[in-house]
């Protein structure tokens, strides 16, 4: 399973986006064959048609940002 197939399932599967809600270091593991390290959190948020998150990624480790 890719990220994409992630999301789809949890479009489809109310009860594996509950638990990726809940628990999503846990469910992205098992469901990408992954094991991520213990410093590593994973935070899922749900977009709505009223709530919109953006995401600033990490600056650039050279320094450029423009």
């Amino acid at each position: 399973m890719d990220l994409h197939e992630l999301i789809n399932r949890a479009w489809h599967d109310d009860a594996f986006k509950r638990e990726l809600l809940a628990n999503p270091k846990a469910v992205i593991e098992r469901a990408l064959g992954v094991v991520l390290p213990d410093e590593v959190n994973i935070h899922v948020h749900e977009q709505t048609p009223t709530e919109v998150h953006l995401v600033l990624p990490m600056p650039p480790t050279d320094g450029d940002t423009e």
